[in-house]
């Protein structure tokens, strides 16, 4: 009887270790992998280097648009400078010297307007609108070093050792700004430059920004935000101030009108011929790649459906 009760004692001891053993892996995050945390409402503060707001212009011809969307840079080591102006709101990075990325809120009323991209700053009372007292130093060829931006930054002294093939690619266009002098200034920033091949300028990227305003007459506005891509090692740099050359750029884009959608675009920096349906992606795979989080405050049964698609066919 006595070796059936110790027997009996025995088992139980042994089921108890076991139980307390897999409560111990289970309380022991070293000893297991959770589940992939949902990005859009668990980040910790410490993973988030800047939440920005894009907040411009939300009454267009009396209508109402919800411009409380934002972009959340998941990497508290990136150089974060946030610099907002009149079209558009930039991080900017010191150690790339090119932005991280830039945002604005594309109107139909701001796909077009009377003041010209190119030709010379627009001048009031002796300072150039919206961006103040200029000279050699700071305005040269229609662009202008941009004096808020943290040092080390763009200076004109470096686009003079731009390597042949590469030009003045700006990421926030300057077609998107025609509707008001300062803004068009100020799209001349040089925290708004990057390095861009020449043929991709003037071909397919310039050929998906004519597309955006488009997308914004058509729908009333979206939203936008693009910026460059740098490959993991070592970059490509020029100038004195070592601006870095991105190895490819991305752009990605939210209508909220009627059905909301999504679409995300990679453009490889190089000569090729590239096309929107070529280089078009979703924008998931966009913060696969970048490490962001787009459009971070709109809910997430909307966020995760448009964030998935890459249908060209939704657009018109």
């Amino acid at each position: 009887m006595w070796k059936y009760i110790v027997a009996f004692i025995a088992i139980i001891f042994i089921i108890a270790l076991i139980i307390g053993q897999v409560n111990e892996d289970f309380t022991d995050e070293s000893n297991y992998t959770k589940s992939a945390p949902n990005h859009k409402t668990e980040l910790a503060d410490s993973e988030i280097a800047s939440i920005a707001p894009v907040k411009m212009d939300t009454t267009v011809v009396g209508k109402k648009y919800n411009a409380d969307l934002e972009v959340l840079l998941i990497s508290k080591d990136t150089p974060h400078q946030l610099l907002t102006r009149i079209g558009y709101i930039t991080s900017y990075n010191n150690d790339t010297k090119c932005p991280n990325w830039v945002a604005w809120h594309l109107t139909s009323e701001h796909s077009d307007g009377p003041f010209p991209r190119s030709g010379e700053p627009y001048f009031e009372n002796g300072e150039a609108c919206g961006i103040g007292k200029v000279d050699k130093e700071i305005w040269k060829c229609n662009y202008f070093v941009d004096l808020e931006a943290e040092l080390p930054r763009q200076e004109h002294a470096d686009w003079a050792e731009m390597p042949a093939g590469m030009s003045h690619g700006h990421i926030c266009p300057a077609g998107d700004n025609k509707w008001d002098k300062a803004a068009m200034n100020q799209s001349f920033l040089l925290t708004n430059m990057c390095p861009q091949n020449v043929s991709l300028n003037s071909g397919g990227w310039r050929k998906l920004e004519d597309k955006c305003r488009d997308w914004a007459v058509e729908y009333g506005d979206i939203y936008i935000v693009s910026g460059p891509i740098f490959n993991v090692g070592v970059r490509r740099c020029f100038g004195r101030n070592k601006i870095a050359i991105p190895d490819a750029f991305f752009k990605v884009v939210l209508c909220m009108n009627g059905t909301p959608k999504a679409i995300g675009f990679i453009y490889p920096n190089d000569e090729s011929s590239q096309s929107m349906r070529n280089n078009v992606c979703s924008v998931d795979e966009v913060e696969r790649i970048t490490k962001m989080d787009f459009f971070s405050a709109l809910p997430d049964d909307i966020e995760d459906k448009v964030e998935a698609e890459s249908d060209m066919n939704l657009w018109k």
